[in-house]
């Protein structure tokens, strides 16, 4: 008599199951979402998140989750077309974590501080808002004068930041690179208690933020 025996074929030997498959997605969701926390937090807390390299940078970094996503699904038979996916993913999530952060408020601090000065205004007040996320609102900078001519002041400012190589994208608003500067005759609403303008001279907001092209 001849005893045979059965090999399991190899492939069998490292079929995953459906519940297996599902476990490997989960996975893959919570590999994700770890990297994405602390590539978006990196990016903030360094401040690249402001710049505009900074989408290039969080997609970089996202892409290094390729690297365990593939030891999770190598066993599939489309995983090439499931890399792929993952890949599609994994850019726009960081092209998503690179537009979250704006520029630092310290950054906007020296903008702001070098910004052209009507001549005789005279500051009231300083003001700043600080939001890292920049998700609804960015964070703010606000210089408010008192002048003797807002009109004026705004003609003169707008021309000094053009000769600086601003750009004038509305009514009252530059920008030069991710910074962005807004003039109103009025005390930004950011300003608690604004101190009024002396007899005979209006106000001036000069606001440093991110820039908000239309």
């Amino acid at each position: 008599m001849v005893a045979t025996t059965f090999m399991e074929p190899a492939e069998a030997k490292h079929r995953v199951t459906a519940a297996g498959w599902v476990l490997r997605g989960i996975g893959v969701l919570v590999v994700w979402s770890a990297w994405a926390f602390l590539v978006g937090a990196a990016l903030l807390l360094s401040g690249n998140g402001g710049k505009a390299a900074g989408p290039a940078v969080a997609v970089a970094a996202m892409l290094v989750a390729l690297v365990p996503t593939w030891f999770l699904v190598r066993g599939a038979r489309s995983r090439r077309w499931l890399l792929a996916g993952a890949t599609v993913v994994l850019v726009l999530v960081g092209l998503f974590l690179g537009s979250l952060g704006g520029p630092s408020l310290a950054r906007m601090t020296g903008v702001g501080a070098s910004l052209p000065v009507a001549t005789g205004a005279q500051l009231l007040t300083t003001s700043s808002v600080e939001n890292t996320l920049c998700l609804q609102e960015c964070s703010q900078v606000t210089h408010l004068y008192a002048v003797l001519d807002s009109d004026a002041a705004q003609s003169k400012i707008g021309s000094g930041l053009l000769a600086s190589g601003w750009d004038a994208v509305d009514l009252g608003t530059f920008c030069k690179g991710q910074f962005g500067v807004r003039l109103a005759d009025v005390a930004d609403p950011t300003i608690v208690d604004p101190p009024p303008a002396p007899p005979g001279m209006e106000l001036l907001s000069v606001s440093t933020s991110r820039c908000e092209r239309p």
